[in-house]
């Protein structure tokens, strides 16, 4: 493995288990005889983009069944970053939260398409939806029309801001709602440097986490009381819940408000990245100073900066912060990342190679945890998906098979749920989907 390759990610001592579990073949159990956790859970979902598909797809991956309603002319997020791979277009972000559902095009503006729903929903056990309130009221969907239609419906509501009030209706995005209005954008990137922007999908997904996390909750107390029951989630209140550590001095210490990074401080000295010889980057994280700077004085071959009385208590440390950051920098760039990987190994420092996603691709610990799985396209061809980010002892959690086309399951749903090939046929002459 070369030195820049994923095995200069991980600590030394792990590497070599790590790569002997990736050549295994017999790594994890025989997935016909585990369990699937949400077996028999039937999910309803009316959603698009990421957070609340994603929700719904990680349901998937336990076992449940889920049927995504969506336009005829598809999930708005399936025209975005569509790629050209193997003769066929493909969009491969939209394969993460939408594998493993089945798929039924409907145009809710009609009366008829609305009774569909409410057909397949009285089969349900969950319905997820990120419509606004005024669109759930438009298509019949709201929580007070379900109840009445499964009166033990688990209903989860992802939104932006609030499912109520006056910015109830206020659509957002991760990067609106997740990011800036929740104050996380504020602390990214360091002191004095220009605003940063979040990567795609950065809010969605611990936003679908969390719905997930409210619909589980929802589904316990169904069961325990017998009644529909309401899990929202919004963007806004996730992205304040990843900065709590920060938000909680904010809400309590004024004047002591946090703000982004500075590296000259003494806290982040041995808590910064720097770069190596060869342009790699290493993050340091030693919350406890006194007790890991002799480690990485070691590490760096500087035993003198260990009795430097520059660097011998906190006071001189913060006193001297950009002189150390500056030292601690040329140190790292006159070896590379290997010989650095080494040394912080072997003396016991806590650290970490930044990896490209070239390399997070290729890492044989992601890959012996199963972290990465292989599915099939509509062409018989294998892609590679992020699974589950999560496992269950002695479950099959995980990514079982492609999203679907759009209507791919027109007929099949309307069947299950008790529809004649005459009535489907005067559906679809009615226009609520295309053959």
């Amino acid at each position: 493995m070369p030195a820049n390759g994923p095995s200069m990610l991980l600590p030394s001592k792990y590497r070599e288990i790590a790569i002997l579990c990736r050549k295994r073949q017999d790594c994890g159990t025989n997935s016909s005889t585990m369990a699937l956790p949400l077996e028999n859970l039937r999910v309803v979902e009316v959603a698009s983009f990421l957070a609340a598909p994603s929700a719904a797809a990680l349901m998937a991956d336990m076992g449940a069944e889920v049927i995504k309603v969506e336009p005829p002319d598809g999930d708005t997020f399936r025209g975005n970053r569509t790629h050209l791979h193997k003769g066929r277009s493909i969009n491969y972000v939209f394969e993460v939260d939408n594998r493993g559902k089945q798929s039924i095009a409907l145009d809710l503006n009609k009366s008829k398409a609305q009774d569909v729903v409410h057909q397949l929903i009285g089969t349900a056990d969950v319905f997820v939806t990120n419509l606004t309130s005024d669109r759930t009221a438009k298509y019949s969907l709201d929580y007070q029309t379900l109840k009445k239609v499964k009166p033990d419906i688990v209903y989860g509501h992802l939104v932006g801001y609030s499912g109520s009030g006056p910015e109830a209706e206020r659509p957002g995005f991760d990067s609106t709602a997740f990011w800036a209005r929740s104050g996380v954008m504020s602390l990214m990137g360091e002191m004095g440097g220009p605003a940063v922007q979040s990567r795609p999908g950065q809010g969605d997904h611990p936003t679908g986490i969390n719905l997930l996390a409210g619909i589980l909750a929802a589904l316990r107390l169904r069961d325990q009381t017998g009644m529909a029951q309401k899990a929202e989630v919004s963007l806004l209140r996730t992205g304040l819940w990843t900065i709590a550590t920060d938000m909680q001095q904010a809400l309590n210490l004024p004047g002591h408000t946090p703000k982004q990074f500075d590296r000259a401080s003494h806290a982040l000295l041995i808590r910064s990245a720097y770069e190596t010889k060869d342009g790699r980057w290493i993050m340091l994280t030693m919350h406890n100073v006194p007790r890991y700077w002799p480690s990485l004085c070691k590490a760096l071959d500087r035993d003198d900066w260990a009795s430097d009385p520059r660097f011998n208590s906190n006071a001189t440390m913060l006193e001297h912060g950009p002189e150390i950051v500056e030292e601690l920098q040329n140190e790292f760039r006159s070896r590379d990342l290997e010989h650095w990987a080494q040394a912080l190994d072997r003396t016991g420092c806590i650290w970490a190679a930044a990896a490209s996603l070239e390399e997070v691709a290729q890492d044989p610990l992601l890959e012996s945890q199963g972290a990465i799985q292989t599915l099939q396209d509509t062409d018989g061809n294998d892609y590679r998906i992020i699974s589950t980010p999560f496992s269950i002892e002695g479950s099959d959690v995980r990514p079982k098979r492609r999203a679907p086309l759009v209507g791919e399951h027109n007929h099949q749903i309307l069947k299950a749920a008790g529809y004649s090939d005459t009535e489907i046929a005067d559906l679809a002459a009615s226009g609520i989907f295309t053959e």
